[in-house]
C-alpha cells in the first residue's frame, strides 16, 4: 500500500469517525424524544425492553468503532513503515505526527497523540451519554407537558 493510498484512507476513517458520531447523536436524540412522549410514562417491562434495544444499536456502533480502530491502527503502522524506508511526504508526516504521542509533545506533554484524545473523548463521551440514557429510562419522572400530545380519533 502506497503511502497516497493510507493517508487517503486515514482521512476516509476521520470521514467515517464523524459519521459514526452524528449517527449516536441522531439514535440519542430520537431515544430522548420516545422517552418523553412514550417510553417515560410506560412500564418498567417497557421501559427495560427499550432500553435493551438502544444497547443493541449502540453496541452495534461500539463494535464497529473498535473494527475501525483496528485498521486505523493497521494504517498507523504502515506509515511507520514507510518512514522506515526513508519514503514518507511531508503529508504522511503530518498524518503520523497526528498518531504518535512523541510528534506532538509540546502539545500533550509527550504523552497522547491528537488520535489518542479523540479516542478518549469519542469514547467518554459514550459512556457518558449510556450512563445518562439509563438513568432517563428508570429513574427520571418523565412529565411530557412541554407539547401535550394526544392521539384522538377523526370525526
Amino acid at each position: 500500500m502506497t503511502e497516497a493510498e493510507v493517508v487517503e484512507q486515514l482521512v476516509e476513517f476521520t470521514n467515517i469517525l464523524m459519521l459514526g458520531v452524528s449517527l449516536i447523536f441522531s439514535i440519542v436524540s430520537a431515544y430522548v424524544v420516545a422517552l418523553n412522549y412514550f417510553i417515560g410514562s410506560s412500564n418498567f417491562l417497557a421501559r427495560l425492553g427499550s432500553f435493551l434495544f438502544i444497547t443493541l444499536v449502540l453496541g452495534m456502533l461500539v463494535v464497529t468503532m473498535m473494527g475501525a480502530e483496528s485498521t486505523h491502527q493497521g494504517l498507523v503502522a504502515r506509515l511507520h513503515e514507510l518512514e522506515a524506508e526513508g519514503a514518507l511526504t511531508a503529508a504522511g508526516n503530518a498524518v503520523l505526527a497526528n498518531a504518535t504521542p512523541e510528534r506532538i509533545g509540546a502539545l500533550t506533554g509527550g504523552q497522547y497523540s491528537v488520535d489518542d484524545v479523540i479516542r478518549f473523548c469519542v469514547w467518554a463521551g459514550l459512556g457518558f451519554v449510556y450512563v445518562a440514557l439509563g438513568y432517563l429510562t428508570f429513574l427520571h419522572r418523565w412529565t411530557p407537558d412541554a407539547i401535550p400530545v394526544s392521539i384522538e380519533e377523526r370525526k
